[in-house]
Protein backbone atom coordinates (compact mmCIF):
# COMPACT_ATOMS: atom_id res chain seq x y z
CA UNK A 1 0.00 0.00 0.00
CA UNK A 2 2.59 2.57 0.32
CA UNK A 3 4.22 1.96 -2.85
CA UNK A 4 0.74 2.97 -4.35
CA UNK A 5 0.59 5.88 -1.42
CA UNK A 6 3.57 7.57 -3.18
CA UNK A 7 3.03 7.05 -6.41
CA UNK A 8 -0.60 8.47 -6.41
CA UNK A 9 0.94 11.32 -4.42
CA UNK A 10 4.09 12.18 -6.83
CA UNK A 11 1.86 11.59 -9.90
CA UNK A 12 -0.25 14.35 -8.03
CA UNK A 13 -3.84 12.33 -8.54
CA UNK A 14 -6.51 14.09 -6.67
CA UNK A 15 -7.28 11.59 -4.08
CA UNK A 16 -9.45 11.60 -1.44
CA UNK A 17 -8.49 11.69 2.38
CA UNK A 18 -9.78 9.96 5.33
CA UNK A 19 -10.42 12.30 8.36
CA UNK A 20 -9.66 12.19 11.77
CA UNK A 21 -6.01 12.67 13.60
CA UNK A 22 -3.64 11.01 10.98
CA UNK A 23 -5.48 11.54 7.51
CA UNK A 24 -4.27 9.12 4.69
CA UNK A 25 -5.13 8.89 1.40
CA UNK A 26 -8.47 6.41 0.77
CA UNK A 27 -6.82 3.54 -1.44
CA UNK A 28 -7.86 -0.33 -1.24
CA UNK A 29 -7.45 -3.45 -2.91
CA UNK A 30 -10.70 -5.40 -2.26
CA UNK A 31 -9.01 -8.93 -1.40
CA UNK A 32 -5.07 -8.53 -0.22
CA UNK A 33 -2.55 -11.83 -1.64
CA UNK A 34 -2.14 -14.78 0.86
CA UNK A 35 1.64 -14.94 1.71
CA UNK A 36 3.39 -17.17 -1.12
CA UNK A 37 0.74 -16.54 -3.89
CA UNK A 38 1.76 -14.20 -6.82
CA UNK A 39 -1.07 -11.88 -8.41
CA UNK A 40 -0.75 -11.36 -12.26
CA UNK A 41 -4.35 -9.21 -12.54
CA UNK A 42 -4.69 -7.25 -8.79
CA UNK A 43 -7.91 -4.78 -8.64
CA UNK A 44 -7.04 -1.73 -6.68
CA UNK A 45 -9.18 1.03 -5.74
CA UNK A 46 -8.75 4.43 -4.95
CA UNK A 47 -11.34 7.36 -4.44
CA UNK A 48 -10.79 10.87 -6.05
CA UNK A 49 -12.18 14.20 -4.85
CA UNK A 50 -12.69 15.23 -9.23
CA UNK A 51 -12.73 12.73 -11.58
CA UNK A 52 -9.53 12.63 -13.79
CA UNK A 53 -10.06 10.41 -17.40
CA UNK A 54 -9.67 6.95 -16.91
CA UNK A 55 -6.67 6.98 -19.29
CA UNK A 56 -4.61 10.29 -17.52
CA UNK A 57 -4.75 7.57 -14.45
CA UNK A 58 -3.54 4.90 -16.06
CA UNK A 59 -0.69 6.91 -17.68
CA UNK A 60 0.16 8.98 -14.63
CA UNK A 61 -0.27 6.68 -11.52
CA UNK A 62 2.27 3.83 -13.79
CA UNK A 63 4.98 6.42 -14.79
CA UNK A 64 5.15 6.45 -10.92
CA UNK A 65 5.20 2.29 -10.15
CA UNK A 66 8.19 0.13 -9.98
CA UNK A 67 8.67 -1.58 -13.43
CA UNK A 68 7.43 -4.81 -11.86
CA UNK A 69 3.76 -3.25 -11.10
CA UNK A 70 1.97 -1.91 -14.29
CA UNK A 71 -1.80 -0.35 -14.42
CA UNK A 72 -3.55 -2.25 -17.11
CA UNK A 73 -6.63 -0.49 -17.41
CA UNK A 74 -8.77 1.99 -15.19
CA UNK A 75 -12.31 2.61 -15.52
CA UNK A 76 -13.95 5.14 -12.96
CA UNK A 77 -17.00 3.54 -10.86
CA UNK A 78 -20.55 4.54 -10.16
CA UNK A 79 -21.02 6.55 -6.64
CA UNK A 80 -23.63 3.30 -6.01
CA UNK A 81 -21.18 1.88 -3.81
CA UNK A 82 -18.03 0.21 -3.68
CA UNK A 83 -17.70 -3.13 -6.12
CA UNK A 84 -17.26 -6.35 -4.02
CA UNK A 85 -15.40 -9.93 -4.91
CA UNK A 86 -17.81 -12.32 -6.53
CA UNK A 87 -15.31 -14.85 -7.30
CA UNK A 88 -11.20 -15.47 -7.91
CA UNK A 89 -9.37 -17.85 -9.84
CA UNK A 90 -5.84 -19.54 -9.20
CA UNK A 91 -3.57 -21.26 -11.63
CA UNK A 92 -1.21 -23.87 -9.65
CA UNK A 93 1.70 -24.53 -11.56
CA UNK A 94 3.59 -27.81 -10.78
CA UNK A 95 7.41 -28.62 -11.53
CA UNK A 96 6.14 -32.28 -12.24
CA UNK A 97 3.27 -31.66 -14.72
CA UNK A 98 3.31 -35.70 -14.65
CA UNK A 99 1.16 -35.52 -11.33
CA UNK A 100 -1.80 -33.42 -12.44
CA UNK A 101 -3.06 -36.61 -14.06
CA UNK A 102 -3.02 -38.51 -10.70
CA UNK A 103 -5.50 -35.96 -9.42
CA UNK A 104 -9.16 -37.23 -8.87
CA UNK A 105 -10.58 -34.34 -10.00
CA UNK A 106 -14.12 -34.97 -11.52
CA UNK A 107 -14.34 -37.52 -7.87
CA UNK A 108 -13.01 -34.89 -5.89
CA UNK A 109 -15.70 -32.28 -7.10
CA UNK A 110 -18.61 -34.92 -6.62
CA UNK A 111 -18.59 -34.67 -3.27
CA UNK A 112 -20.81 -32.33 -1.51
CA UNK A 113 -18.96 -31.85 1.60
CA UNK A 114 -14.79 -31.18 2.33
CA UNK A 115 -14.46 -30.20 5.24
CA UNK A 116 -10.99 -28.44 6.76
CA UNK A 117 -10.13 -27.60 10.28
CA UNK A 118 -9.51 -23.76 10.48
CA UNK A 119 -8.00 -22.27 13.69
CA UNK A 120 -8.89 -18.42 14.15
CA UNK A 121 -8.38 -17.43 17.49
CA UNK A 122 -7.32 -20.05 19.31
CA UNK A 123 -10.27 -21.71 18.37
CA UNK A 124 -10.63 -24.61 16.33
CA UNK A 125 -13.58 -25.07 13.47
CA UNK A 126 -14.58 -27.40 10.94
CA UNK A 127 -15.67 -25.43 7.52
CA UNK A 128 -16.90 -26.91 4.42
CA UNK A 129 -15.13 -25.64 1.31
CA UNK A 130 -16.94 -27.60 -1.13
CA UNK A 131 -19.94 -24.65 -1.89
CA UNK A 132 -17.43 -21.93 -2.12
CA UNK A 133 -15.12 -24.50 -5.03
CA UNK A 134 -16.98 -23.42 -8.35
CA UNK A 135 -14.71 -25.62 -10.57
CA UNK A 136 -10.97 -27.02 -11.10
CA UNK A 137 -9.77 -27.61 -14.65
CA UNK A 138 -6.56 -29.05 -15.42
CA UNK A 139 -5.37 -26.89 -18.91
CA UNK A 140 -1.91 -25.89 -20.27
CA UNK A 141 -0.26 -28.41 -17.75
CA UNK A 142 -1.81 -26.63 -14.90
CA UNK A 143 -4.49 -26.80 -12.27
CA UNK A 144 -6.81 -24.03 -12.20
CA UNK A 145 -8.76 -23.37 -9.47
CA UNK A 146 -12.22 -21.14 -10.02
CA UNK A 147 -13.29 -20.20 -5.88
CA UNK A 148 -16.92 -18.20 -5.42
CA UNK A 149 -16.60 -16.10 -2.74
CA UNK A 150 -19.85 -17.12 0.08
CA UNK A 151 -21.10 -15.21 2.94
CA UNK A 152 -19.63 -17.91 5.15
CA UNK A 153 -16.19 -17.66 3.83
CA UNK A 154 -13.82 -19.19 0.87
CA UNK A 155 -11.82 -21.99 -0.08
CA UNK A 156 -8.22 -21.47 0.06
CA UNK A 157 -6.02 -22.87 -2.72
CA UNK A 158 -4.00 -24.08 -0.15
CA UNK A 159 -6.99 -26.07 1.49
CA UNK A 160 -8.19 -27.53 -1.93
CA UNK A 161 -4.63 -28.75 -2.94
CA UNK A 162 -4.53 -30.49 0.43
CA UNK A 163 -7.60 -31.86 0.26
CA UNK A 164 -6.76 -32.98 -3.38
CA UNK A 165 -3.90 -35.22 -1.12
CA UNK A 166 -0.93 -32.45 -2.59
CA UNK A 167 1.51 -32.23 -0.05
CA UNK A 168 4.22 -29.45 -0.05
CA UNK A 169 6.75 -31.45 0.77
CA UNK A 170 6.12 -34.14 -1.85
CA UNK A 171 5.30 -31.72 -4.77
CA UNK A 172 6.69 -28.55 -5.42
CA UNK A 173 4.07 -25.62 -7.04
CA UNK A 174 3.61 -22.07 -7.64
CA UNK A 175 -0.18 -20.80 -6.56
CA UNK A 176 -0.99 -17.54 -9.07
CA UNK A 177 -4.09 -15.17 -8.54
CA UNK A 178 -4.63 -14.59 -12.04
CA UNK A 179 -8.20 -13.08 -11.90
CA UNK A 180 -10.74 -11.21 -9.22
CA UNK A 181 -13.63 -10.97 -10.33
CA UNK A 182 -16.22 -7.69 -8.94
CA UNK A 183 -19.88 -7.21 -8.99
CA UNK A 184 -21.86 -3.73 -7.70
CA UNK A 185 -22.63 -4.15 -3.88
Amino acid sequence: MKVFERAVRRAGIPVAMSKGFNPHPKLSIPLALSVGVTGKDEIFELELIRPIPPEVLTENLGKQLPKEIQILSSEILPDSGKDVVRSIVYEVIFSNTDFLKTLKIDEFLQKTSILVDRTKDGCRKLFNIRPSIEDIQVRHNRLVLMIRIMPDGMARPDEILCALSVSRENEFFEIIRTKVNLSSA
